[in-house]
């Protein structure tokens, strides 16, 4: 098994106490310019050197040196402090302006339909965002959330998980796609208790689409010839192209399902799409500013 490292933590008035005597290359005058005693200088380079578990500077007769340990970490040390010090100016630029990493997911029901249209509208918009997008389940999505990997996820809503905050953006009508040639593609409306001659094409186990595809097709008592389980909508739609089966769509895939039809579903079925984030998060105006933007692509898409 490793050794563990034998140093123990230190902190940024060490560090302070340590680069000053470097600079003035005199304990008493290291303390005047700090403003403390020669005695509290001392003792916080010796803890310093406890932590690391080595000398620092070699005390000669008229004079302090650094040892070659000293001089080594000298400029990471000053580096340390420069950047303590300009953290605070650096926070308040980040809360005066729209910047600072943004980490969303989404499922693939909705990142290539919804999402990733409005993507370069939004880093357009605010270019010092640093966005990072993630495709996944709602079940991996809704552990990273969780978990604070990312920051929101969009998905179908409800999600049963505590800790969560949901927010429902649109609902979206799902239809049952067919293709051209099929005898329902010039149908305006159908029953899916009616179909019993067809092959179902549904999304693997995982997807949430799945599961409300088999929830419509069970409430509505529908009977279907078999199914065949696909990972993702292209190759459903190809699919349906071809003749193979027919499937419950959402609308938002309307624009890539070229060579298939779309045939209202009688009742009326849709999903609702909203994002997740976790209760208790600080909630960064880079944050704010994606969901208010998601809020303004949502109403467009009801206009």
């Amino acid at each position: 098994m490793a050794q563990k490292p034998r140093h123990r933590g230190f902190d940024l008035r060490q560090l302070e106490c340590f680069c000053a005597v470097a600079r003035t290359g005199s304990f008493t005058k290291a303390a005047d310019d700090l403003g403390i005693a020669q005695p509290s200088l001392s003792e916080q380079i010796a803890k310093l050197e406890q932590a690391l578990d080595a000398p620092l500077f070699e005390r000669l007769n008229r004079r302090i040196e650094l040892t070659p340990l000293g001089e080594a970490i000298l400029g990471k040390a000053q580096a340390l402090l420069e950047d303590a010090a300009s953290l605070p100016d650096h926070f308040e630029r980040l809360r005066e302006g729209v910047r600072g990493p943004l980490r969303i997911g989404a499922i693939p029901t909705i990142l290539p339909y919804f999402l990733a249209p409005i993507l370069r509208g939004f880093t357009g918009r605010y270019p010092e965002v640093d966005l990072h997008v993630r495709e996944g389940t709602t079940a991996e999505l809704v552990e990273q959330v969780l978990g604070g990997t990312i920051d929101l996820a969009l998905l179908s809503l409800p999600v049963e998980e505590s800790g969560l905050v949901m927010k429902e953006l649109f609902r979206d009508p799902l239809y049952l796609a067919v293709p051209l040639d099929h005898p329902l593609a010039s149908a305006g409306k159908v029953q899916l208790k009616r179909l019993s001659e067809e092959r179902l094409l549904i999304l693997k186990d995982g997807h949430c689409l799945r599961d409300e595809t088999l929830a419509i097709c069970n409430r509505a008592r529908a009977r279907f010839n078999g199914q065949f389980e696909a990972d993702q909508f292209l190759t459903i739609f190809e699919l349906i192209r071809a003749g193979f089966g027919v499937s419950i769509v959402p609308e938002m895939a309307r624009n890539l399902s070229a060579g298939c039809c779309f045939v209202e579903i009688e009742p009326k079925a849709s999903r609702r799409v909203g994002y997740i984030r976790l209760e208790r998060r600080y909630l960064s105006k880079a944050f704010e500013a994606f969901t208010s933007y998601l809020r303004e692509a949502a109403e467009s898409r009801k206009r």
